[in-house]
Protein backbone atom coordinates (compact mmCIF):
# COMPACT_ATOMS: atom_id res chain seq x y z
CA UNK A 1 0.00 0.00 0.00
CA UNK A 2 1.35 3.41 -0.96
CA UNK A 3 2.34 5.73 1.84
CA UNK A 4 0.89 9.18 1.28
CA UNK A 5 3.31 10.62 3.84
CA UNK A 6 6.32 9.22 1.96
CA UNK A 7 4.93 10.64 -1.28
CA UNK A 8 4.47 14.02 0.40
CA UNK A 9 8.09 13.94 1.58
CA UNK A 10 9.26 13.17 -1.97
CA UNK A 11 7.14 15.96 -3.44
CA UNK A 12 8.57 18.50 -1.01
CA UNK A 13 12.12 17.31 -1.74
CA UNK A 14 11.46 17.77 -5.47
CA UNK A 15 9.87 21.17 -4.88
CA UNK A 16 12.85 22.36 -2.81
CA UNK A 17 15.29 21.14 -5.44
CA UNK A 18 13.30 22.91 -8.14
CA UNK A 19 13.48 26.16 -6.20
CA UNK A 20 17.18 25.74 -5.45
CA UNK A 21 16.47 25.37 -1.74
CA UNK A 22 18.51 23.20 0.57
CA UNK A 23 16.97 19.78 1.26
CA UNK A 24 17.01 18.82 4.93
CA UNK A 25 15.33 15.44 4.94
CA UNK A 26 14.88 15.19 8.70
CA UNK A 27 12.91 18.45 8.82
CA UNK A 28 10.77 17.52 5.84
CA UNK A 29 10.05 14.06 7.24
CA UNK A 30 8.95 15.50 10.60
CA UNK A 31 6.84 18.19 8.88
CA UNK A 32 4.99 15.47 6.94
CA UNK A 33 3.86 13.68 10.08
CA UNK A 34 6.60 11.22 10.92
CA UNK A 35 7.95 10.76 14.44
CA UNK A 36 11.13 12.35 15.75
CA UNK A 37 12.79 8.92 15.65
CA UNK A 38 12.05 8.57 11.93
CA UNK A 39 13.08 12.19 11.31
CA UNK A 40 16.49 11.33 12.80
CA UNK A 41 16.78 8.45 10.34
CA UNK A 42 15.03 9.66 7.15
CA UNK A 43 16.40 6.68 5.23
CA UNK A 44 13.41 4.82 6.67
CA UNK A 45 11.25 7.03 4.42
CA UNK A 46 13.57 7.37 1.43
CA UNK A 47 13.86 3.58 1.18
CA UNK A 48 10.09 3.13 0.74
CA UNK A 49 8.64 2.27 -2.66
CA UNK A 50 6.25 5.23 -2.36
CA UNK A 51 9.13 7.70 -1.99
CA UNK A 52 11.23 6.03 -4.69
CA UNK A 53 8.34 6.01 -7.18
CA UNK A 54 7.84 9.76 -6.76
CA UNK A 55 11.57 10.50 -7.09
CA UNK A 56 12.30 8.09 -9.96
CA UNK A 57 11.46 10.34 -12.95
CA UNK A 58 13.81 13.10 -11.77
CA UNK A 59 16.45 10.58 -10.78
CA UNK A 60 16.43 9.10 -14.28
CA UNK A 61 16.86 12.56 -15.81
CA UNK A 62 19.72 13.40 -13.43
CA UNK A 63 21.57 10.18 -14.28
CA UNK A 64 21.14 10.89 -18.01
CA UNK A 65 22.40 14.45 -17.55
CA UNK A 66 25.39 13.28 -15.51
CA UNK A 67 26.24 10.71 -18.20
CA UNK A 68 26.04 13.44 -20.84
CA UNK A 69 28.42 15.64 -18.81
CA UNK A 70 30.85 12.74 -18.37
CA UNK A 71 30.81 12.07 -22.13
CA UNK A 72 31.44 15.77 -22.83
CA UNK A 73 34.47 15.72 -20.49
CA UNK A 74 36.38 13.60 -22.98
CA UNK A 75 36.59 16.44 -25.48
CA UNK A 76 37.19 19.23 -22.99
CA UNK A 77 40.39 18.26 -21.23
CA UNK A 78 42.40 21.20 -22.57
CA UNK A 79 39.59 23.75 -22.37
CA UNK A 80 38.39 25.97 -19.51
CA UNK A 81 34.91 24.42 -19.58
CA UNK A 82 36.35 21.17 -18.25
CA UNK A 83 36.14 22.56 -14.71
CA UNK A 84 32.47 23.41 -15.21
CA UNK A 85 31.73 19.91 -16.46
CA UNK A 86 33.50 18.33 -13.48
CA UNK A 87 31.48 20.60 -11.18
CA UNK A 88 28.28 19.50 -12.94
CA UNK A 89 29.16 15.82 -12.58
CA UNK A 90 29.89 16.37 -8.88
CA UNK A 91 26.61 18.17 -8.18
CA UNK A 92 24.52 15.76 -10.23
CA UNK A 93 26.11 12.79 -8.45
CA UNK A 94 25.36 14.29 -5.04
CA UNK A 95 21.74 14.94 -6.02
CA UNK A 96 21.44 11.40 -7.36
CA UNK A 97 22.81 10.05 -4.07
CA UNK A 98 20.48 12.25 -2.05
CA UNK A 99 17.38 11.34 -4.03
CA UNK A 100 18.10 7.63 -4.23
CA UNK A 101 18.93 7.30 -0.54
CA UNK A 102 22.62 6.76 -1.19
CA UNK A 103 25.49 8.04 0.93
CA UNK A 104 25.79 11.81 0.97
CA UNK A 105 28.45 11.99 3.67
CA UNK A 106 32.12 12.07 2.92
CA UNK A 107 33.14 8.60 1.82
CA UNK A 108 36.70 7.38 1.50
CA UNK A 109 37.53 4.84 -1.17
CA UNK A 110 40.63 2.68 -1.26
CA UNK A 111 42.16 2.70 -4.71
CA UNK A 112 43.24 -0.76 -5.81
CA UNK A 113 45.54 -1.34 -8.74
Amino acid sequence: MASENAKAVAREVLENLGKGKRVILGKIVKKKGYSVAVAKNPKIVTDTKSYQNEIKPLLIRLVEERDRAIQALKGKISKAKYRDLVDSVDKLTKNIQLLSGGATDSVTFKWQK
